[in-house]
């Protein structure tokens, strides 16, 4: 497995770029949290504007940094994330998540933009753009502006979640708390410039708080990639189970706007979960039962 992917997951250190000083901001956020949740690495908030956050020292900019961070969240405006990944790339960070938008799901234009950004990435990985970034439960490490990480304490267990939408992350760790579900990881891949579902399922496979892999997906971009993890994880014991959305053509169109992802038909979808034992959920009320079902053997 990457190494870059372990520290994007189980960080140590951790630079949130664009930083407010306002908690109820969106980029204000991802420190409250991390500090709510008591993550027991280091941070760095860096914003020029401001000596400190939250009793953090902020840094002026990413040069400034006394170390690489495992994992840099940023948050700055779409003409500035290019620049900060090259910075971040350029004094070794693991990985970057990406939050800002205006990306490929922007069309051609944004995707001339997303292909700077990873040219800029070099061997930096990056989760996104236009993410709500990921959440590890096992460890308290929330990286995500997400509102649903308000919650004082989080629903430990083995049910961890891939989505390609961001607002369902939210929505199934509120969904997971109240019926009492416990989950081990969440990460929104959005875009998918980088890091994908195959990236995270490999990952998943080898995580030993993890045993059922709950994917909400859109359409599969790589589908020789997917596969391999898919066969991984059935090898190794560890049921998948999938809601896909964008069965209607109107759906399919929309899942296309959403991430620019390619929906296929939805035949396809079938006959490949099948050849690798995926179950599939009909609706998106079963994929929690299905996932609590399975976890509790």
């Amino acid at each position: 497995m990457s190494n870059a992917i372990q520290k994007l997951m189980e960080p140590h250190s951790i630079a949130v770029i664009g930083a407010s000083t306002d908690p109820k901001k969106t980029s204000g956020r991802p420190i409250a949290y991390l500090l709510k949740h008591h993550f027991k690495g280091k941070i760095y908030p860096v914003n020029p504007r401001v000596q400190e956050i939250a009793g953090l020292k902020c840094y002026p900019d990413i040069r400034s940094l006394p170390e690489a961070p495992d994992v840099a969240i940023i948050m700055v405006g779409t003409d500035k994330v290019v620049l900060a990944v090259e910075e971040l790339a350029a004094i070794g960070a693991a990985a970057a998540i990406v939050l800002t938008s205006g990306f490929a799901e922007h069309g051609a234009e944004g995707l001339q933009k997303q292909e700077e950004l990873i040219a800029a990435a070099g061997k930096m990985r990056i989760l996104g753009p236009n993410t709500i970034g990921m959440v590890n439960v096992t460890d308290d490490i929330p990286l995500s502006p997400s509102s649903a990480l308000e919650m004082d304490e989080f629903p430990k267990g083995s049910v961890s979640l891939i989505s390609q939408s961001g607002g369902i992350l939210g929505s199934l760790l509120s969904r997971a708390a109240a019926c009492g579900l416990g989950l081990s990881k969440l990460v929104s891949t959005s875009n998918e410039a980088d890091l994908g579902l195959a990236d995270f399922i490999d990952y998943l496979v080898d995580d030993p708080s993890t045993k059922v892999i709950v994917l909400y997906i859109e359409g599969i971009r790589h589908p020789e990639k997917f596969r391999a993890a898919a066969l991984r994880a059935k090898i190794a014991g560890k049921p998948i189970v999938v809601y896909k959305v964008g069965k209607s053509a109107a759906g399919i169109k929309a899942a296309v706007s959403h991430t620019g992802a390619l929906a296929g038909t939805d035949k396809m979808y079938d006959a490949l979960f099948k050849q690798v034992g995926i179950i599939r959920a009909t609706q998106f009320s079963d994929l929690l039962d299905i996932s609590a079902a399975l976890a509790s053997g």
